[in-house]
């Protein structure tokens, strides 16, 4: 073989290896990832919100990239356990997770990442420690309400607990915040708790149920359920009395509304754009680009009647079941709209 031949092999060679990592370069470009959003609860507008919007995230910043599938399997941890078995056989490249159970899930979970598959958890945390997580300090926002609540009642008064779902993890943290603040305050005392499972019409049926007994209380501590809770006291003609919630806007339009007739408010945010973000932290790391810790906490909006602005963090024109909190600082998450989490 002559020196100009071997030369033309070589190059011909050359140009065969950069054809087929030109190739696979594109092929990689091109992978859409199969992403799985195994939910549990879906009770209530928080839940239905962060769906919507954890698909309007996929559909207009990762279009032909993530092809994003939804299940919800209510508060039955082993109805969850089989959907996230049945992602699994899948092959899916990643499950988002809001868990029934902090601890349930976990060997399925484990199995999951056994097989290559990335876990993201959100919003209730599980003990797995495979997953990332990307969620508020439950305990911290329970202890945020509770102070208030100890503060608006300077450390003495009869409350009612409303709480959220039983056996959920976010509840029992939100439980536990509150009551170690209550447990410096010997003079505050619970008469009395319901489970409005962070639900409106949940809250309001319970609330009118406990009211009666109680014909004199100095304050609610609500979870979430917080605009159903004043439909039971206008309901039943009672008077207001200082009130936690969280971020919705009939919760927030009626902090304004009656503050002048006995209301005193708190409002506490868990933003319903979560789901987004535990999306976006699954892409990262399917890209090579995983976050730096493995367990991301979350701000927690707080806002007091005083600092409540109409067409900035409460809206008139708007339903209110919506949680009015999308942003989330410092998480590089792309903008979205309330309309989005409307499902528009």
């Amino acid at each position: 073989m002559s020196i100009c031949r071997s030369w033309r092999a070589v190059l011909l060679g050359a140009a065969s290896v950069a054809a087929i990592a030109c190739v696979s370069a594109e092929s990689a470009a091109a992978k859409t990832y199969h992403i799985a959003l195994s939910n549990s609860y879906i009770g209530n507008q928080w839940r239905v919100q962060m769906v919507n919007l954890t698909k309007a995230y996929a559909k207009k910043y990762y279009s032909g990239q993530v092809r994003l599938t939804v299940v919800n399997s209510g508060t039955d941890v082993q109805a969850q356990i089989a959907a996230i078995d049945d992602m699994i056989s899948q092959r899916v490249d990643a499950i988002l997770v809001d868990p029934a159970s902090e601890s349930a899930l976990n060997p399925v979970l484990e199995e999951a990442t056994k097989r290559g598959i990335i876990v993201v958890d959100f919003d209730h945390a599980v003990t797995a420690p495979s997953a990332y997580k990307v969620g508020v300090d439950f305990v911290k926002f329970g202890a945020i309400m509770g102070q208030w609540m100890a503060d608006a009642l300077k450390g003495k008064g009869d409350i009612i607990m409303n709480r959220g779902v039983p056996g959920f993890e976010g509840d029992k943290a939100e439980y536990k915040g509150a009551t170690d603040v209550f447990a410096k305050y010997p003079d505050i005392h619970i008469v009395a708790e319901v489970y409005g499972k962070w639900d409106d019409s949940v809250s309001q049926a319970e609330i009118m149920k406990v009211l009666p007994a109680h014909p004199k209380i100095d304050g609610i501590l609500n979870q979430a359920g917080d605009f159903g809770v004043v439909q039971a006291l206008l309901n039943l003609h009672r008077p207001f009395v200082p009130m936690t919630g969280e971020a919705s806007n009939g919760w927030r339009l009626a902090m304004l509304q009656y503050k002048n007739q006995g209301l005193s408010g708190i409002s506490v945010g868990d933003p319903p754009t979560l789901g987004a973000y535990a999306l976006k932290v699954a892409v990262d790391v399917l890209e090579g680009h995983p976050p730096a810790s493995k367990d991301i906490s979350v701000g927690i909006p707080t806002l007091t009647t005083d600092q409540l602005k109409v067409g900035v963090n409460v809206f008139p024109n708007l339903p209110p079941t919506v949680y009015d909190d999308i942003d989330i600082p410092n998480s590089g998450l792309k903008p979205l709209t309330i309309q989005d989490s409307l499902g528009k």
